[in-house]
């Protein structure tokens, strides 16, 4: 029996021959995926933006007392500053430079007025006038009571006569020497004497009366005159015009010497010892505004604390004028119309979620963010903003404390869901 061929045999395991060819068949097939893939990959990696980190600006959530204030100007004004004006026209000579101080009731500027002074003279003449022509009624009265009082003497002289006529008829008539006719007679002559007698005294009480009468109306003729005299020696000292009180003068408003009407500006008089804040505010804030409002200042490099105590009631150019008290101003060298920064606070939130203003707050509506989720990316989430602020704007949703965003304008994002930062 022929033995087989078995114990020659080799074993080749066929894995180990055909390995490169399963090798090289998934080498092609990844290339091939990766071939077609790469222009999806491509158009999806060049559709996210890519900005530089030094054209950002960035700033963190944080949690804190946020106060709604706005940011205006103003200027420094005498809560004191009246004006002098001309009370008469004349020539006017200013006696105190500006800047000069002034005691109060301190003659600051002279007035001569010619058209016064003649006035005065007039009026002195007529008061002469009258006091003489009283003097003269005075006079005229006393004739006047005189005569009277002389015609009811003789009618009382009269009166006299008449009774001892009529007694020595009554004697006669009762011994039968005269008749009755002349008894009667002699009675009728003694009422008419009565009579008389009687008309004389009340003319004597009328022209005393009268005479009061009339006396009182020149009274107060020369009384009327010597206040007119009075009105006008005011005005004439008036002339002298004094400082209402004491400070330093503002400006000129007429020039030296010069002539000029009645109720002239002529300076300005600046109280120092007391200044206030005039603001402008945008009218937008118009409904904020209200009496009592805290105003926090800087003048000169000083923080100053005030309150508004007064609010214009009309808008002129879209500003609304507000006039706030200095309450700490010991330490201050103020002048007039000096600028003045401000901000007047409306209202105090405390723990808040807040982020420094940006200019990202004007772009998508002020809707949406873009938060940094490392070094090199950032990703565009939804916000709800509510009160702002000059610095700090609240945010009421969508971030939490210590997320990092991107506060520069977002122009050139493309409204991406995601960016990169290079640089």
């Amino acid at each position: 029996m022929i033995a087989d061929t078995k114990s020659q045999d080799e074993v080749i395991v066929a894995q180990q021959k055909h390995a490169p060819l399963k090798l090289l068949s998934t080498l092609l097939i990844t290339g091939l995926f990766i071939y077609l893939a790469m222009p999806t990959m491509s158009r999806w990696y060049s559709s996210i933006p890519s900005v530089k980190s030094n054209t950002l600006t960035t700033a963190s959530v944080i949690r804190g007392e946020l106060i709604r204030d706005v940011a205006v100007s103003g200027k420094a004004v005498a809560a004191n500053a009246p004006q002098l004006f001309s009370t008469e026209m004349g020539q006017i000579t200013l006696l105190v430079k500006p800047g000069k101080a002034v005691n109060k009731n301190q003659i600051v500027a002279q007035l001569v007025s010619p058209e016064l002074d003649a006035m005065i003279k007039q009026q002195q003449s007529t008061l002469e006038q009258l006091s003489i022509s009283a003097s003269r009624g005075v006079l005229a009265d006393k004739e006047a009571q005189l005569d009277l009082e002389s015609n009811m003497n003789t009618a009382q002289s009269s009166l006299n006569v008449a009774k001892r006529e009529w007694q020595r008829a009554e004697i006669s008539y009762n011994k039968q020497i005269i008749s009755e006719v002349d008894w009667m007679k002699s009675e009728d002559t003694l009422a008419d004497a009565e009579r008389f007698y009687q008309h004389a005294k009340n003319r004597v009480e009328l022209a005393t009366e009268r005479l009061i009468f009339e006396k009182q109306h020149r009274e107060f003729l020369v009384k009327k005159q010597q206040l007119i005299l009075d009105e006008l020696n005011r005005r004439h000292q008036a002339l002298a015009i004094k400082a209402p009180v004491a400070g330093v003068v503002g400006n000129w408003l007429v020039a030296q010497k010069n002539s000029i009407a009645a109720n002239t500006a002529i300076m300005t008089i600046v109280d120092l010892s007391e200044y206030e804040a005039e603001l402008s505010v945008p009218e937008f804030y118009a409904d904020d505004l209200g009496i009592g409002l805290t105003v926090s200042m800087q003048i000169s490099g000083i923080a100053v604390s005030g309150e508004i105590i007064a609010i214009s009631p009309e808008i002129k150019a879209n500003q609304v004028k507000v006039r706030a008290k200095l309450v700490s101003q010991n330490t201050l060298q103020l002048r007039q119309n000096q600028r003045i920064n401000a901000r007047i606070e409306f209202e105090k939130k405390s723990d808040v979620l807040m982020i420094k203003r940006g200019a990202f707050i004007g772009s998508l509506a002020g809707k949406f963010a873009y938060k940094k989720t490392d070094q090199h990316t950032a990703e565009k989430i939804a916000i709800i903003t509510g009160t702002s602020s000059v610095d700090f704007i609240e945010l009421t949703s969508g971030v939490d404390e210590g997320d990092e965003i991107i506060i520069s304008d977002y122009q050139d994002f493309s409204s991406a869901e995601q960016i990169n930062i290079s640089g």
